[in-house]
C-alpha cells in the first residue's frame, strides 16, 4: 500500500510513469490509472530509466537482506547508532522492522529507531519498551527462542510481516540417537546421488554460495564460527559417493563432531540441506 503520493513523470503519448515500491505504474495525463504499462511506454527513455532504477533498488534490497540475515546467523550485536543511520532507508527498514531482537536484556519486536538511536521494541505480551540509547541490538535466531508462537501471534495481531525470514524460518533441533562423534550426516532426502544436479541448481537459486561442489553457509554460536557444507555435486556427469553429505567445519577447515555443534550451526545446516535436497536423515 502506498503511503505517500506517487511522483509522476511525463513519458510519451500522453502517459506518465511512477514507481510504487518496486512496481511501475502508468496513467494518462488526465489522471486515469492504467492496469498495465503499454510496451511502447515501457521502452521509452523514461521507462528505461525507471527500469534501471528498479534494478538498482532490487540489488540494494538484496544486499540489505543478506546483511541482516548475516547478523541473524552470526548473533551480531548491532550498535543502535548504526541502525539509526540506515533506518530512514526503506530497503534497510523493510528488512529490520519487526525482527525479534534482544536489547537491554529484553526480547521484543523491533518497531522504531529514532535519529539519536532510541530503540523501541514490543514485547511478546504487546507491551512497548524503549531501550537506552547506547544499547546494541541483536537479532535473535529462532532456534534460540523458547517459543515462536507468541511472536507469530503478535505479528498477526499487528497485521505485519517480517522482511527477513525469522519466526517462520524452518528450525531444527538436535535429535536423540545421533552419534556425537560423527562428523556428518546424509542429507539427500528423496533425491538419488546421480540426480544431484537439481540440488546444485536449488542451492544457487536460494542464494547459497557453492564452492568446490558444496553449498556452504557460515554461522556463529557463542562467538565460535562454523561453516555448514552440503555436497551438491561438482557438475561432472555421473553419481558421486559424496552426494547429499552434510558436514560442518571450523575456521581451520577441520570437521566438527556433531556433539560439538551449537544449535544455530546445526539448525541452519539442516535447513540448507532441507532446501537443496528436501530432507535430512541421520546416518
Amino acid at each position: 500500500m502506498t503511503t505517500t503520493p506517487l511522483a509522476w513523470v511525463p513519458a510519451i503519448y500522453g502517459h506518465e510513469l511512477a514507481l510504487d515500491g518496486m512496481d511501475l505504474r502508468c496513467r494518462k495525463t488526465d489522471g486515469r490509472l492504467l492496469r498495465s504499462v503499454p510496451s511502447a511506454v515501457r521502452r521509452s527513455p523514461v521507462g528505461e530509466r525507471f527500469n534501471a532504477l528498479r534494478e538498482q533498488l532490487a540489488g540494494h534490497e538484496k544486499e540489505c537482506r543478506a546483511t541482516v540475515e548475516s547478523w541473524l546467523l552470526g548473533g551480531t550485536p548491532v550498535p543502535a547508532a548504526l541502525l539509526a543511520q540506515v533506518w530512514p532507508d526503506p530497503g534497510w527498514r523493510a528488512c529490520l522492522r519487526y525482527l525479534v531482537v534482544r536489547v537491554d536484556g529484553r526480547v521484543g519486536l523491533l518497531e522504531e529507531v529514532s535519529e539519536d538511536g532510541q530503540v523501541r521494541v514490543r514485547e511478546a505480551d504487546g507491551a512497548p519498551y524503549e531501550a537506552p540509547v547506547t544499547s546494541p541490538v541483536t537479532p535473535a535466531h529462532p532456534v534460540l527462542l523458547d517459543d515462536l508462537a507468541p511472536w507469530r501471534g503478535l505479528l498477526e495481531e499487528l497485521g505485519v510481516t517480517q522482511g527477513v525470514e525469522q519466526v517462520s524460518r524452518s528450525v531444527h533441533r538436535p535429535r536423540e540417537g545421533i552419534d556425537p562423534g560423527a562428523t556428518g550426516i546424509d542429507a539427500d532426502g528423496d533425491e538419488r546421488a546421480e540426480e544431484a544436479g537439481g540440488a546444485r541448481s536449488r542451492a544457487v537459486a536460494n542464494g547459497f554460495d557453492v564452492r568446490g561442489g558444496f553449498a556452504v553457509l557460515g554461522t556463529t554460536d557463542l562467538g565460535v564460527t562454523v561453516e555448514a557444507r552440503c555436497w551438491v555435486g561438482s557438475g561432472e556427469p555421473g553419481p558421486s559417493e559424496k552426494a547429499g553429505r552434510l558436514l560442518w567445519v571450523d575456521a581451520a577447515e577441520r570437521p566438527v563432531p556433531l556433539g560439538e555443534l551449537g544449535p544455530v550451526a546445526w539448525s541452519e545446516g539442516r535447513r540448507m540441506a532441507e532446501i537443496v535436497y528436501g530432507g535430512t536423515d541421520p546416518h
